[in-house]
């Protein structure tokens, strides 16, 4: 079968469901991504086995010069199946499972860029997250001319990392710390600015996309990625002992620590990442460091339940203030701002308060949300931070049970609303996601301890206990 292509003539050869090879007259193989039946192109298990066995292919065809990979749809790459994201965590892998699921898309990029051929990328829409890992192992990226393009990794605010190389090319094409700043962020960038930071190597009209790219591979092409080459130094430098590097790190890990207080394990997973990557003495072994931390994340709650509630649940249900929401609000922030109000009358210090709903992850302090701080003195007796943090996440969440048993709310509004409104801990994924993770029957354990350690407030109803009893979880198995 035959077609045409920028001018020329293509063989087509079919066999896989998420790409197209065809080569065309003049030597080029075209790499069509077109993942079937979803709208956008968007990476799933067949895409990471068929891009490895399709680089085998442009590397074992001796008619083929090279390659241009573009897309058959109007973006580039839309980046992971969110809904995939979400059953990681139910599949209960061992981290040795979970390590060998999440290699097979590093190694399939690995024998694209050393296939011995030069592979262009035309890119003609946004390339996000291992849309834009699949464009940083071609040999050369062309981007449309558009700046409402967005180009970035925005793992980070999945509550995961970028798991297919980008935290080891990024910073091996642009230094660390422009590649810290882009990961850690999770910002999206321009076209211009992506050319500017250099990750991308032309800019290009519509029209003239496919042409630029094929120019650079019968002209210009190499078969080396940078840091494959002998002698390769990373931009800008990469060893810990190195004063400035040493410094970006220091700063790179406070900022870190104030901003996520240790409850997002995605940020420091990176930055792991991006600084002992860098160090190592191949991008082979970077790449193994990077698998290891981003198949973690994949079994931690935490990357679930910000999906979950961030994305998935927010785009289903397009979130508005129900009748049910201002007293659903109301209820959740007045348990939360009682709950401060008790622990200043046990003694404790305005500031001990605020802090642990901090540490928490709470939005704003319970006596800042009041208005009313108080001014008592602690008494001196050790303070258990962590039990101060459990009476905040599950005071709320025993409010919001109370709507949830009446039918007033529903467990996706619940974490919705609680999250976007009430200042609920995003890594929870909301006042049900949090009692889901922990499972119902250890969270009515842990309010029964905490009724009789600090009042009968929290004891569970009888409606959760039966809850419990009927089934652990609150969301279907699997999602």
């Amino acid at each position: 079968m035959s077609e045409t292509m920028s001018g020329q003539t293509v063989q087509s050869q079919s066999g896989y469901t998420t790409l197209r090879y065809r080569r065309g007259d003049n030597g080029i193989a075209y790499i069509t991504i077109d993942v079937q039946e979803r709208p956008v192109n968007v990476l799933t298990p067949e895409m990471h086995r068929e891009l490895g066995e399709v680089a085998a292919k442009l590397a074992a065809d001796e008619a083929a010069i090279g390659a241009v990979l573009h897309s058959g749809k109007s973006s580039f790459m839309a980046g992971g199946d969110l809904n995939r994201i979400v059953s990681y965590y139910a599949m209960n892998r061992t981290a040795e499972e979970a390590y060998t699921q999440s290699r097979t898309f590093t190694e399939s990029l690995r024998k694209l860029e050393t296939c011995g051929k030069p592979v262009a990328a035309a890119i003609n829409g946004n390339a996000l997250g291992g849309g834009l890992e699949l464009a940083l192992a071609c040999h050369y990226r062309v981007v449309l001319d558009d700046p409402q393009v967005l180009l970035g990794l925005p793992e980070v605010k999945l509550g995961l990392l970028p798991g297919g190389g980008g935290t080891q090319r990024l910073p091996r094409l642009i230094g660390l710390k422009e590649a810290s700043s882009l990961i850690l962020s999770g910002r999206h960038v321009a076209p211009g600015t992506a050319l500017e930071l250099g990750f991308i190597d032309q800019l290009a009209t519509a029209d003239d996309l496919l042409g630029e790219a094929e120019r650079w591979v019968l002209e210009k092409g190499f078969t080396e990625q940078p840091w494959d080459r002998r002698g390769f130094r990373i931009p800008g430098g990469a060893k810990l002992n190195d004063m400035n590097i040493g410094r970006l790190f220091q700063v790179s890990t406070a900022k870190i620590s104030a901003r996520y207080r240790h409850n997002y394990p995605a940020p420091i997973a990176a930055l792991r990442c991006l600084f002992n990557g860098t160090t190592v003495n191949s991008i082979d072994a970077g790449l193994k460091i990077e698998t290891r931390e981003y198949s973690a994340l994949t079994r931690d709650p935490v990357a679930r339940n910000i999906v979950r509630t961030a994305f998935i649940n927010k785009r289903q249900r397009k979130f508005c203030v129900e009748k049910s929401d201002p007293a659903f609000v109301q209820h959740c922030k007045q348990a939360y701002m009682d709950e401060g109000a008790r622990m200043l009358t046990e003694g404790l210090q305005p500031a001990v308060v605020e802090n642990a709903a901090l540490a928490a992850g709470m939005a704003e302090g319970p006596l800042a949300m009041a208005g009313t701080p108080g001014a008592q003195e602690a008494d001196g007796n050790q303070i258990d931070v962590e039990a101060l943090k459990q009476r905040f996440l599950s005071i709320q969440a025993l409010a919001a049970a109370e709507f949830w048993q009446d039918d007033r709310i529903d467990s996706i509004d619940a974490d919705l609303t609680s999250t976007l409104a009430c200042g609920y801990p995003g890594y929870t994924g909301g006042v049900m996601s949090y009692v889901d993770t922990m499972g119902m029957n250890q969270f009515v354990a842990l309010c029964d301890d905490l009724a009789d350690a600090f009042g009968e407030r929290f004891r569970p109803t009888e409606f959760l206990r039966d809850k419990a009893r009927q089934d652990d979880r609150i969301y279907p198995a699997g999602s």
